[in-house]
């Protein structure tokens, strides 16, 4: 367990040495800041325009949903950046090779790396949390929407943090594991969108949605929790960690 955490605590801390971390925060906070402040400015003037006849305000929760979906959007460029370096950088300075050469398991790095990176991206989603809080503060929105939207990006963060873990184990470049990284996490996105064109076969368009990350995390920004949401995310993240576990260990024998 202490090798474990020692080596968390290593990763986690390097993302903050150099200005990747902090570049990070920054375009985090920065861009959900401008959406957060657009769609405020949009939420009032339609709110102004209620007033005359034949016309509705809309919802505060309409206004957080708006929110979680740029949050979604923004997580697909977010997350590259922190889990490009997990093992990429190491494999090519060969300093992955040191770490296999010691006393601790395959799975004791792999599972170090994975929640250093899981803890930064968390870090950054707490950072975000001061928007929702500002409707709380200044009207009465859903507080279980909110509650189960966050759980949702956090369980899609877990996810999509093993998938570039396992992406930059089968990389050597920082660069490349990004836009891999980067290109799955689109493509899970989209899954959802392109599945009614395989319409002509049922079985195959709803296998298609169930992959879909949009699929449940809809569910969840609804405020709907449901075990076989959760199930789901907690499944692609184990499933991401184990392909990662394979391509590590079978560096030991090349």
């Amino acid at each position: 367990m202490n090798t474990f955490l020692t080596i968390a605590n290593r990763d986690f801390k390097s993302y903050f040495y150099s200005i990747k971390g902090w570049a990070v925060f920054w375009f985090a906070l920065f861009f959900t800041g401008m959406f957060f402040w657009s769609f405020v400015a949009t939420y009032i003037e339609l709110n102004q325009q209620s007033v005359m006849p034949q016309s509705s305000a809309p919802e505060l929760n309409q206004l957080l949903t708006a929110i979680f979906h740029n949050l979604h959007f923004i997580l697909l460029l977010i997350v590259p950046a922190i889990s490009m370096t997990s093992f990429a950088e190491e494999r090519k300075s060969q300093t992955l090779r040191l770490l296999q050469c010691s006393p601790i398991t395959t799975f004791q790095i792999v599972l170090g790396k994975f929640f250093a990176c899981f803890s930064v991206l968390s870090l950054v989603l707490i950072a975000t949390m001061i928007y929702p809080l500002y409707t709380i503060i200044f009207g009465t929105p859903d507080l279980g929407q909110i509650f189960s939207s966050y759980l949702g990006l956090f369980l899609l963060m877990s996810g999509q943090a093993a998938l570039g873990l396992w992406i930059s184990s089968l990389c050597k470049n920082q660069f490349l594991a990004f836009l891999f990284t980067m290109g799955g996490v689109f493509f899970l996105m989209i899954l959802n969108w392109i599945a009614p064109n395989l319409a002509e076969n049922n079985g195959l368009e709803g296998a298609v949605k169930y992959l879909a990350t949009t699929t449940h995390l809809d569910q969840l920004f609804k405020g709907l929790i449901t075990t076989a949401d959760i199930s789901y995310f907690l499944i692609f993240t184990i499933f991401f960690i184990y392909l990662t576990y394979v391509s590590i260990d079978s560096l030991r024998w090349r």
